[in-house]
């Protein structure tokens, strides 16, 4: 197996001159501040070049410093703050697109704040699903990129219909691409969603105990029939609002436990079992997906699993599938106390102690 042996870090939030050598399993224990989850972002953000806390990339970069850098093996992300916000991707030493970067080193993250996949609002849903298929298909993470132009394009002659600038013949060239990638989006995440209900039920009965239980992951879209006749009947409403209000963007996913909605009837410990399950199902996807595809000397196929604070989450029953979970892939957890963490996870781990800044 493939696996992250070195990682560092230069004025990346907290962390000016960092460097972490990295085994299989790693345990990195520290007080709250003291960066332990600063080094999971910049793992994620090597994968997918998104953070999982920080929509805006610039508040990555330290304070007093003008640019940030990570590097992993070959591969190296740089975002510089001035004269405009940069970031640039690199594999060998030579500049490549975010696009063929992305997925290089495939990640999935749990940490206490991913119960708002189900609870949160549907662009959380939505997020997730985007993050984990364009780490292992670079068409649709085109397709995603594709569609934010579009989509900006669109908005923008709906504010000219708007002010009666533009004439209502032009949306039909901004619709018929629209159309066309929004339904390829959907038809991915819909592919992918099969995927997780072909296994989430039956990983959730083994972390619930009940065998009875079935979850599944419901896809909808928010509109009924074609999306193109839908955009024909609803001309009037996208120009007084002068937004683009159907389409792949504003889909939903629901999680239904038992034939009800999670977000409305779900109790906590329900939750978190779900969660879990999910982000089993989700490093099964990766780790399958990625496989299919040929797979380098600097690419790995099996998704680094990185854990932030999540055991003092979970009671005992969780806590060991979570632990046989870890054994499996290459892992990074973060913990403010290693009491937290099985005795026998602990035994086999290299263990990263943090001091408090």
């Amino acid at each position: 197996m493939f696996m992250i042996e070195r990682l560092k870090l230069e004025n990346f939030r907290n962390h000016i001159n960092f460097e972490l050598k990295l085994d299989k399993t790693n345990i990195i224990v520290g007080k709250n501040g003291s960066g332990k989850t600063n080094i999971l972002e910049s793992i994620a953000l090597l994968s997918y070049c998104r953070s999982f806390r920080e929509e805006d990339k610039k508040n990555l970069i330290n304070l007093k410093s003008e640019f940030s850098r990570i590097n992993i093996g070959d591969l190296e992300m740089f975002l510089g703050r001035e004269p405009r916000f940069c970031l640039r991707t690199r594999k060998h030493g030579v500049n490549i697109k975010l696009s063929d970067f992305v997925g290089l080193i495939p990640s999935v993250i749990l940490s206490p704040e991913s119960i708002s996949i189900i609870t949160g609002s549907p662009r959380e849903r939505r997020r997730f699903l985007d993050i984990m298929i364009s780490q292992t298909n670079q068409e649709y993470l085109l397709d995603l990129i594709e569609y934010k132009k579009i989509q900006k394009q669109r908005n923008s002659l709906l504010i000219n219909l708007n002010k009666r600038l533009a004439k209502k013949e032009e949306l039909d060239f901004w619709n018929d691409q629209f159309v066309k990638i929004s339904d390829k989006i959907r038809n991915e995440r819909k592919k992918s969603i099969g995927y997780i209900n072909a296994r989430i039920s039956t990983l959730y009965q083994n972390i619930s105990g009940r065998e009875a239980d079935t979850l599944k992951l419901k896809y909808l879209q928010n509109y009924d029939g074609e999306l193109l006749a839908c955009l024909a009947r609803n001309y009037d409403r996208e120009v007084g609002a002068k937004l683009s209000l159907f389409g792949a963007h504003r889909d939903n996913i629901l999680f239904i436990l038992n034939k009800l909605d999670m977000n409305n009837y779900a109790s906590r410990g329900e939750l978190k079992s779900a969660v879990l399950a999910l982000k089993m199902a989700e490093l099964n996807f990766i780790q399958e997906m990625k496989s299919k595809r040929e797979v380098t000397n600097d690419c790995i196929a099996q998704p680094i699993l990185l854990l932030d604070d999540i055991f003092s989450e979970f009671d005992e029953g969780r806590r060991s599938h979570l632990s046989k979970l870890i054994l499996q892939y290459q892992s990074v957890t973060t913990t403010t106390e290693i009491d937290n963490l099985p005795k026998e996870l602990v035994k086999s781990a290299n263990i990263i102690r943090l001091e408090s800044l």
